[in-house]
C-alpha cells in the first residue's frame, strides 16, 4: 500500500509551509494553491474520511476551521473564504484534509479548484506563509477570549464568565496554547501585529491579560503592562474598528496603570462605552466603569496598587497594610 504523502510530509516538507500546529492538528500552505494563502488543515492522526473522526476530534477540527476561515481572507485582504473537503471521490491524498481558500468577488475561480495560481517563488510563498501564520495566531487568541462574532457585539456569556475568575484549569489552558506567544510579546516581539486593530488587540491581551493568568501573585504578572499601555494609547483610533466588548480590553491597560494620568484616561474611555452602548446593554458597560472607578479611587488614595506590593517586593506603608486587611483591596 502506498504511503500517505501527508503523514510522510509531517516529518519532511510540510513544516516548511506550516501556518499552525498543535498536538492534534496541522495547517500548511497548499503547494498548488487556487490563490495564494490557500491553506490545508489536517488531523495528525491518519484517517481518510470524516466518519473516522472521534467526537472530541470533530469539535477541535471545526473550531480551528471556523477561525481559519476568518484568518485566511483577513491575511490576504480577501472578502471571503471557500472551505471544502473531499471524501474518497476526488480526494487527491488519502488523508482527511480541509481546504481554506481566500476569495474576492470576480477573482476568476471557474471550477472547484481551477485555475491554480502558483507562488512566484520561495520568497513569495514564505511571505504569504508568515502572514497567514501570524493572522491565524491573532484570530485564535481573539476567538479564545471573545468567542465567535455575535450580531449584537456582546461576547457570549460562556466567554464573559471566564474573564475575571481565578481558575487554575483556565490558566493552564492559556499556558499551553499561548504561553510561548506571551513570552515573545513581553520580550518586545510580534511587532508586525501592531499594524492592524485586531492584531494590536490580540497583542494587548497577551501583554495585559494573559500575563495575569499565567503569573498570578508574581511580579511577572505586570511585566507586559508598560508595552500594553503604549500600544493601547498610540493605537486608540484603531479601537473604533472593534466591538464594545473588545474595547473593554483595549482600555484595561489604562485601568492597570499606577498613575492618576492613566486613571483619567481609563475613566474617560469607559464612560464613553456607556454612551455608545444601546440602552439594553448600558448596564453591562456601567459595571466596567464602576470597576474602573474603584481602581481610580485606590490610585488617588495611595498612588499605586497596594495588593501588588508583595509580588513586586515593595514594602507596604502602615496605611496600605490596614487597607489590605479589608475587603475589596485586591484585584488578583
Amino acid at each position: 500500500m502506498k504511503a500517505c504523502v501527508f503523514c510522510a510530509g509531517l516529518r519532511a516538507e510540510i513544516p516548511l509551509a506550516k501556518v499552525y500546529e498543535d498536538n492534534q492538528l496541522l495547517g500548511f500552505l497548499d503547494h498548488r494553491p487556487v490563490f495564494p494563502g490557500h491553506v490545508l488543515l489536517i488531523p495528525k492522526r491518519h484517517m481518510v474520511t470524516l466518519d473516522e473522526l472521534q467526537p472530541g476530534e470533530v469539535a477541535l477540527l471545526f473550531e480551528h476551521l471556523r477561525v481559519l476561515s476568518r484568518a485566511v481572507p483577513r491575511a490576504m485582504n480577501g472578502q471571503g473564504c471557500f472551505v471544502a473537503n473531499n471524501n474518497v471521490v476526488s480526494q487527491s491524498v488519502p488523508h482527511l484534509h480541509w481546504h481554506a481558500v481566500p476569495r474576492t468577488k470576480g477573482d476568476g475561480l471557474k471550477g472547484f479548484f481551477w485555475p491554480r495560481q502558483p507562488y512566484r517563488d520561495e520568497e513569495h510563498r514564505e511571505e504569504v506563509r508568515f502572514r497567514v501564520e501570524q493572522t491565524l495566531a491573532q484570530e485564535l487568541i481573539l476567538d479564545f477570549w471573545f468567542g465567535p462574532p455575535q450580531p449584537d457585539g456582546l461576547a457570549l456569556e460562556f466567554f464573559r464568565k471566564r474573564w475575571f475568575v481565578q481558575d487554575p484549569a483556565f490558566d493552564q489552558e492559556i499556558r499551553v496554547r499561548f504561553g510561548s506567544l506571551v513570552d515573545e510579546a513581553v520580550a518586545g516581539g510580534l511587532t508586525d501585529w501592531e499594524s492592524s486593530s485586531r492584531g494590536r488587540l490580540a497583542l494587548i491581551l497577551l501583554l495585559d491579560q494573559f500575563t495575569r493568568n499565567l503569573f498570578r501573585h508574581n511580579g511577572r504578572a505586570f511585566s507586559g503592562d508598560e508595552r500594553a499601555q503604549q500600544l493601547a494609547l498610540e493605537g486608540l483610533p484603531r479601537s473604533n474598528d472593534l466591538t464594545l466588548d473588545q474595547r473593554v480590553f483595549w482600555f484595561l491597560p489604562f485601568e492597570h496603570g499606577e498613575s492618576a494620568q492613566w486613571q483619567q484616561i481609563s475613566l474617560h474611555h469607559y464612560a464613553g462605552l456607556i454612551e455608545l452602548a444601546p440602552p439594553e446593554q448600558r448596564i453591562h458597560y456601567e459595571n466596567f466603569y464602576e470597576y474602573a472607578r474603584k481602581h481610580a479611587d485606590i490610585i488617588e488614595r495611595f498612588g499605586r496598587y497596594p495588593h501588588r506590593n508583595q509580588a513586586l517586593d515593595r514594602p507596604s506603608t502602615p496605611q496600605e497594610s490596614e487597607f489590605l486587611s479589608g475587603p475589596g483591596s485586591s484585584f488578583w
